[in-house]
């Protein structure tokens, strides 16, 4: 609820508060500059929350620095610091154009930040003791509706909705081991799949930070035997859970692994031209290739291609 508004006041910025939105890029942000200074007014209001920003960090820090530029502020009340967190993810889903890892990841936090704005309402055990029901029960009917909620408004499955929240968990202890690493998957510049997340998540916190390095850097640090059942462990958790999935989840999982493959890829080719280039190494690379290129033409043919695992099996 809207509560009042005031003009060009000094405000704070909560820095978890204004991770929950993505950043523009570059050329957005001089486009949003040279917009508000041809006005001489940000049109749109700065939204606050007990006099910090929760929508409008960059308008703000445009209007800082043009100190002759005009701002309004609209107050909103919430009960509590998760309902403006999930407030914060709800309207930047409505927004703006995101990309598909961006939406899943405003979605997971959005659900875990409504499921703590619950807890934190008040007596949190109160409908448990009204009920005469254990406390696991209530609460997670509670869950499960906050979750379909949720997933009725973004068109997604509930299924979809704990899962991304799962990968949300897993951003935030990657977080924690590496300030700074969030932004930089809703700027895109990495591009994690669930399980790798999963296995950030589950893993103890001193081994968080090894296995970020192991999982975005496959080919420039050797996986430890450790390290390697500890992601072994959760895959065998993940596939016990896979008949509980939909066809339509396990193709979404799918296209997540081919990305993964195909991200890969780039990294070798990055990092070695010499594939490309070097008529030896192309000729290698090219028949390496082959495998899988009868792989996916048997898939378009509705067979399954049967290659040699054998010959092909790691051994570490």
């Amino acid at each position: 609820m809207v509560t009042g508004q005031r003009l060009n006041p000094v405000l704070r910025i909560d820095p978890e508060f204004e991770s929950r939105i993505p950043p523009l890029t570059e050329t957005e942000y001089r486009q949003l500059e040279e917009n508000i200074l041809a006005e001489g007014v940000v049109l749109m209001p700065i939204i606050v929350w007990n006099g910090t920003i929760i929508d409008g960090h960059n308008r703000y820090r445009i209007a800082q620095a043009h100190p002759q530029i005009i701002y309004t502020v609209y107050e909103k009340d919430f009960e509590n610091r998760y309902a403006a967190l999930a407030w914060i993810c709800k309207n930047q889903l409505g927004r703006r154009n995101l990309t598909k890892v961006q939406m899943e990841l405003l979605l997971g936090e959005r659900y875990e930040a409504e499921k703590m704005a619950e807890r934190f309402r008040g007596n949190q055990y109160t409908s448990v003791k009204e009920s005469g029901a254990g406390q696991n029960g209530p609460r997670e009917e509670h869950r499960h509706q906050t979750r379909q909620k949720i997933a009725d408004e973004a068109g997604v499955s509930e299924a979809a909705i704990k899962r991304y929240a799962q990968f949300a968990k897993g951003v935030a202890a990657a977080e924690e081991a590496a300030p700074g690493f969030r932004q930089k998957i809703l700027g895109g510049e990495v591009k994690p799949t669930q399980q790798e997340m999963q296995a950030i998540a589950k893993a103890a916190p001193e081994k968080r930070p090894s296995l970020m390095d192991q999982i975005f850097n496959p080919h420039k640090i050797k996986v430890s035997r450790t390290d390697l059942a500890i992601i072994q462990r959760i895959s065998e958790d993940m596939a016990r859970d896979k008949p509980r999935m939909t066809p339509q989840n396990a193709v979404q999982q799918f296209e997540w692994e081919v990305t993964r493959v195909m991200q890969d890829f780039d990294s070798f080719l990055d990092e070695w031209p010499q594939f490309i280039l070097d008529k030896e190494c192309h000729k290698r690379v090219v028949a390496t290739l082959q495998d899988l290129k009868k792989y996916i033409q048997s898939i378009e043919a509705g067979t399954r291609y049967e290659w040699d695992r054998e010959a092909r099996k790691i051994k570490l």
